[in-house]
């Protein structure tokens, strides 16, 4: 009897452990199942964001008709001071605040139960980091001045157009001098014997000039007919060059691009209400940036129809910045190291050297006054998107 009840209650702990094992099982496959389904919708989530983020903006554009017509220079100088003091405001208050705020989230993530003889080193470790963030905002500047050197060397421009031009007014100046002087010449008295000899000598020095002039036409006919590019070259000089800005700027912007798209994924990551914030900030970021943008493709010689083409591919940066945060869940530090400072570099040349040189041509005390009013809100914009972050 004692050996029944034995065996009896062996079998029954034998199956209360199997029923446990059995609930465990179940427990690790919904826990799965929970966690698959969670990254999905995490994953559709920043991907969906990320593409109204993009959209918005572009359909704005819509409803901005400027082209680079003669009549629309005045609003389309406005909107590019609006784009250089987004650009700017960008740069000093979005950009490189966070690259050097990146240190101090590391170090909160350390904790600070480390003990005071260790203050030093840290202090070390923020200066290293703080340089590092300057010199990275001088490499993008360094950066986009050598791929506009480039550019210019390939098409052909650089400052052969200035000098070209100078040299011709230099040369129209020396005639009108040599012109000025025979007038004075053949107003003075010669005797008649003289003038003759004079006439006989001017007559042949005509004759050397006329055949040195033929000889000069037909080595341009020949330069001309062998490399026609040449004169083209010379006619599209200042084209070239706004064109060279207009696509460093869309450089510079799908990389920005690229640092959101890091953002949002990363906030996705650690919580939906944090990403949806992050994604409401970079929505109202991004609504005057392109605004900027649109405008400064526009000044390169882009059509309106081009100009939003190229503003939508940029888009490309964004998604693909998602995707690389949210397949390496959460890198961030590449993009506080390096990416941010070098994208801020960027965005001071372009509006620096690409943008404000446009806004100085000669315009009226009126137009002035509202391209500084429009540059002023262009970065009081990015203060107050600064505010919310």
């Amino acid at each position: 009897m004692a050996a029944t009840r034995h065996v009896l209650f062996r079998e029954a702990n034998e199956r209360i452990k199997e029923d446990i094992r059995h609930s465990e099982t179940l427990r690790e496959k919904q826990g799965e199942t929970h966690v698959t389904k969670d990254m999905a919708s995490i994953w559709i989530t920043s991907l969906l964001s990320t593409i109204i983020i993009s959209i918005v903006p572009y359909f704005i554009l819509f409803f901005i008709p400027v082209d680079n017509s003669e009549k629309h220079q005045p609003i389309l100088k406005i909107l590019l001071s609006f784009a250089s003091g987004g650009l700017l405001g960008d740069a000093f208050l979005h950009l490189i605040p966070h690259a050097l705020l990146a240190q101090n989230e590391v170090e909160a993530g350390h904790g600070h139960s480390h003990s005071h003889s260790h203050s030093h080193s840290h202090d070390d470790e923020h200066h290293a980091h703080d340089m590092s963030v300057g010199l990275w905002v001088l490499s993008g500047i360094l950066a986009f001045l050598m791929i506009e050197k480039f550019v210019r060397i390939v098409k052909g421009s650089g400052v052969h157009g200035h000098s070209h031009s100078h040299t011709h007014s230099h040369s129209h100046e020396k005639c009108d001098d040599s012109t000025n002087e025979q007038k004075d010449n053949d107003s003075v008295d010669v005797p008649a014997d003289k003038k003759k000899a004079k006439t006989s000598d001017d007559e042949k020095s005509d004759d050397n000039l006329t055949e040195k002039d033929e000889k000069l036409e037909k080595k341009k006919k020949v330069r001309f007919n062998d490399k026609p590019e040449i004169f083209l070259r010379e006619r599209s000089n200042s084209s070239d060059s706004i064109k060279v800005a207009g696509y460093l700027n869309l450089a510079a912007d799908f990389t920005h691009n690229l640092t959101d798209g890091l953002a949002i994924g990363a906030s996705f990551l650690a919580g939906r209400s944090i990403g949806i914030v992050t994604a409401i900030t970079i929505l109202l970021h991004e609504v005057p940036h392109e605004i900027g943008d649109y405008a400064i493709l526009i000044q390169s010689g882009c059509s309106r129809r081009k100009a939003m083409s190229l503003q939508l591919v940029t888009a490309v940066g964004a998604i693909t910045g998602t995707v690389i945060s949210l397949a390496a869940e959460g890198i961030t530090s590449a993009a506080s190291t390096w990416i941010l400072p070098f994208t801020a570099g960027g965005f001071i040349y372009i509006a620096t050297v690409s943008v404000i040189p446009e806004l100085l041509e000669g315009t009226s005390l009126k137009q002035s006054i509202s391209e500084i009013i429009a540059m002023v809100v262009g970065v009081l914009l990015m203060v107050l998107i600064a505010q919310y972050e």
